[in-house]
């Protein structure tokens, strides 16, 4: 299996499937700007 670095190009899809989650109660919902200033750790 063949796992990428995020890009900052992805940001917007991480946060509407990070937020997704967040809204059934499975995880803490993240702001677009807080995945932005974190993106070099996904």
């Amino acid at each position: 299996m063949n796992v990428d670095r995020a890009k900052v190009s992805d940001a917007t899809a991480m946060h509407q499937l990070i937020n997704h989650f967040a809204d059934k109660g499975e995880m803490l919902p993240r702001a677009l700007s807080e995945i932005y200033e974190n993106i070099r750790d996904y």
